[in-house]
């Protein structure tokens, strides 16, 4: 196998591995999403029409992540690798391993927000639109990983291999993918808990509101900050290692 032939499988096993993996969590976080919508239903059925619009809200927040991972996989589908050394290999599998483990974690974390307000609006009808609006915030909040793992994955698709040793930078470009990748995981649920348990809370006292979602936001922030450990050590491994 030539070296061209070797870049061009890269490309399109990576396209694969990110939307196969993308797609999970964000299936999963759906999924839990429409259970507890159906359950929130047979508490309250007149607020139906209320639950099942929270309900196709919060799955559209919950798939951001899978969308990523869509516009990932059609970039490295029809990337240009005509004259790429054999180095560009391991960048597009570690892009495409980025950006697929990277939307795992925010689409299952994205279902607990959406989950919680369509309970909650089963409980509490009069408040709607304070859940509806503090889970567009936590689940906007919860797709931060998400969007570390597209910027990391951007740059190994597009970064300049020309000159660079193949010795140890093979092992830095994919090492790059699996740090953001890996590390989104966590937060991405992480995230989403907080988020979740505000509605819920919201719910059970909706006069402490604007307390809830203070706390919620405190709270992912802290989770956030070791996908922000990742990205940088990603870089470190791009623009410094190699």
């Amino acid at each position: 196998m030539d070296v061209q032939a070797a870049v061009n499988l890269s490309k399109l096993l990576s396209a694969g591995l990110c939307m196969g993996l993308g797609a999970i969590g964000a299936a999963l976080g759906e999924g839990y999403t429409a259970g507890k919508a159906n359950e929130a239903i047979s508490i309250r059925p007149e607020k139906g029409g209320d639950i099942a619009k929270a309900m196709l809200v919060g799955q559209a927040m919950a798939e951001t992540s899978a969308i990523f991972a869509l516009v990932i996989a059609i970039l490295l589908l029809f990337l240009d690798v005509s004259g790429a050394p054999l180095l560009k290999a391991f960048a597009l599998i570690g892009s495409g391993i980025c950006m697929g483990l990277g939307a795992f974690g925010p689409g299952i974390g994205g279902g607990f927000p959406a989950a919680e307000c369509c309970v909650g609006i089963s409980r509490q009808p009069a408040v709607t639109g304070k859940l509806i609006t503090n889970m567009l915030i936590g689940s906007a909040v919860d797709q931060t990983p998400a969007i570390f793992a597209m910027v990391i994955s951007l740059v190994l698709m597009f970064v300049n291999l020309k000159g660079v040793p193949f010795h140890p930078a093979w092992a830095a470009l994919l090492s790059s993918g699996l740090s953001t990748g890996l590390a989104s995981i966590g937060p991405g649920i992480g995230a989403g808990i907080p988020a979740g348990k505000s509605c819920e809370g919201i719910a059970r006292n909706p006069e402490i509101a604007a307390t809830l979602t203070r706390v919620m936001l405190i709270g992912q922030a802290v989770s956030q900050s070791t996908a922000i450990y990742a990205m940088v050590i990603s870089l470190v491994l791009i623009f410094v290692v190699i």
